[in-house]
């Protein structure tokens, strides 16, 4: 410890940054519990929807905007929405239960590059990996209740 960090204190380490999943991870597989259905439409105009992780991009004609009973909303890439999406006889959507993924445990913070930019995770929190290679991170209370294991 020098001087000044001795007088203002260290300065807060960079957080690292994850694009792809590291080779040193405990891979553990699950899938998605059954949830309530959800709306979706087609983005019609590159946008920015506003979602509980900040704003995430949506490609006009290409992702698909997704938005949950609780109201929370979501952008999901038009090809992973087809894969893990069905749709219901009066419009809405649910997530599909027999798709396996893969996901590891974080043990400090750190960004996760998305398909939407960098968000942050803390540690603990989960970070799944998706049918097209996608990451995203989960918050640990969230992750039990989405997931169990495959």
């Amino acid at each position: 410890m020098n001087l000044l960090e001795f007088v203002f204190g260290a300065r807060p380490r960079a957080l690292d940054v994850i694009g792809v999943p590291p080779h040193s991870v405990e891979w553990r597989r699950i899938r998605a519990r059954p949830s309530p259905p959800v709306r979706a439409r087609r983005a019609e105009a590159d946008c920015v929807v506003e979602t509980g992780q900040g704003g995430l991009k949506a490609r006009g004609g290409k992702d698909y905007i997704v938005t949950h009973a609780d109201g929370a909303r979501a952008v999901v890439r038009g090809d992973i929405f087809d894969r893990t999406y069905a749709s219901s006889d009066d419009g809405s959507y649910v997530k599909r239960t027999d798709i396996v993924l893969r996901c590891f445990t974080l043990d400090r913070p750190a960004m996760i590059e998305t398909l939407e930019g960098l968000q942050r995770a803390e540690a603990g929190d989960w970070v799944v990996q998706g049918v097209a290679g996608e990451l995203w991170p989960v918050p640990r209370s969230k992750a039990l209740s989405k997931y169990e294991p495959a």
